[in-house]
């Protein structure tokens, strides 16, 4: 088969999950993470694929029709500017969580030793650019699942990022003395009520992990409202906190901040939803 008809097939077949264009997207990382071929590049190189690549194409192309995300199937997410191990102990990095860090590195980039505490860390990949693009600051980053770190640790040592990994549970009281005091706090942290779960789709909560996705529907502030304690002796005095939020319920989490003596605002992300919340302590200039 032609590699024409071969990406034709491939893209019809997942017509089915994606719109066209993203899967047309998902044709090209697979052939870049299988062969190094980057086939949008504009003067495309040969491939042709021989029976040993159609066979895995086949392969991929079947998880993918069960809704396996392609990240999950190539064990690859570029995140900011660098490629990403992942697995399903972690979840996928999102372009959303990239606006994030860039906040932090535009409001500290001028103060080189920064202290940085990410709770929730997932595949390490907040702590690992943070690192990357603020090399004099200290990073710490914790998470509850030993899974999760065993990824965060692999991609710190892809790019030899030196970050204090620290398996504990956050909601925990007892554990936060094991934390370090610090200058950022950032977190993206579960936020996702579990009465969403119905709407969303399966490649999500089919594959991903539930522990970093979802909360009680009772109680969806609760790791901001953790946060928000936790960050009274964790932070310091001239400290910033860098959130991500549900969108519909940022104005909440800014109040819960606010009623808990922090000065605090809301930052829309690039598809104008209101996606962050920044806080320090009142009269830091937050």
């Amino acid at each position: 088969m032609s590699l024409k008809n071969t990406e034709k097939s491939f893209v019809q077949d997942l017509g089915e999950l994606y719109p066209e264009s993203e899967a047309r997207q998902i044709w090209y990382m697979t052939v870049e993470n299988l062969t190094g071929i980057d086939l949008r590049a504009g003067g495309r190189q040969p491939f042709n694929p021989d029976p040993c690549m159609l066979k895995m194409l086949q392969d991929i192309k079947k998880r993918l029709l069960k809704a396996e995300p392609i990240q999950y199937i190539l064990n690859e997410a570029w995140f900011y500017d660098i490629s990403f191990f992942v697995n399903r102990h972690v979840l996928i990095p999102r372009p959303e969580t990239e606006e994030l860090v860039a906040l932090i590195i535009r409001d500290h980039q001028d103060r080189p030793e920064v202290r940085i505490l990410d709770v929730g860390t997932g595949s390490g990949c907040i702590p690992v650019i943070l690192k990357r693009k603020l090399p004099a600051a200290t990073v710490t980053a914790c998470d509850i699942s030993a899974d999760a770190l065993a990824v965060a640790h692999r991609n710190a040592a892809k790019y030899r990022q030196e970050i204090d990994f620290i398996e504990l549970d956050f909601l925990n009281t007892g554990n936060r003395s094991r934390l370090p005091q610090v200058d950022v706090l950032v977190s993206n942290p579960p936020y996702i009520p579990l009465a969403d779960k119905a709407a969303m789709h399966k490649n999500v909560v089919e594959y991903e992990p539930s522990l970093a996705l979802f909360v009680p529907d009772a109680d969806p502030l609760l790791f901001y409202r953790e946060i928000a304690e936790a960050a009274k002796t964790l932070l310091a005095p001239d400290g910033r906190i860098y959130l991500e939020v549900h969108e519909r319920l940022a104005a909440d989490t800014l109040q819960l901040f606010e009623t808990n003596g922090y000065r605090s605002s809301i930052k829309t992300d690039m598809q104008g939803k209101q996606r962050f919340v920044l806080a320090g302590f009142a009269g830091n200039g937050s």
